[in-house]
């Protein structure tokens, strides 16, 4: 099986180097498929599910948001604001997040709350949950 270079880095550092078969990763405009031989290209990420395929398994990442390049030698390097496999999420502190968040969203007395951070923080933790598949009120 054909695979590509990956490397993930968050603010926190080199987070995952593997060889994958299979990359899927969502841009503002368009679900990206990539797979080994696809063409250069740079391209921001917006807040989603990432999937990576290495030996056949899929794995499946809560991606919050950053920026995809693909080299002319097929290594692809995300650059990414947070990443979590799926089994690293905590339910229990998504569903706090997603309470905070809608909270600091609905409370308009507060002029000092930062909604633009607020909302981002919100569609973080709705991500989180809906990727674990525990989709809750």
């Amino acid at each position: 099986m054909k695979t590509f270079p990956l490397d993930i880095f968050t603010p926190f550092g080199h987070y995952l180097e593997t060889n994958a078969s299979f990359l899927e990763v969502q841009s503002e405009d368009y679900l990206l498929g990539i797979l080994p031989g696809h063409a250069p290209l740079v391209s921001t990420l917006v807040i989603s599910k990432m999937v990576i395929e290495i030996n056949s398994i899929r794995f499946f990442y809560a991606n919050g948001g950053g920026v995809i390049n693909i080299a002319k030698d097929g290594h692809v390097t995300l650059l990414l604001d947070s990443v979590e496999r799926s089994d690293e999420i905590n339910l229990e502190r998504a569903l706090n997040a997603k309470q905070r968040a809608e909270q600091r969203l609905i409370d308009d007395e507060d002029s000092t709350i930062d909604k633009k951070r607020a909302k981002l923080a919100l569609i973080r933790a709705l991500n989180r949950i809906h990727l674990i598949g525990k989709d809750r009120n």
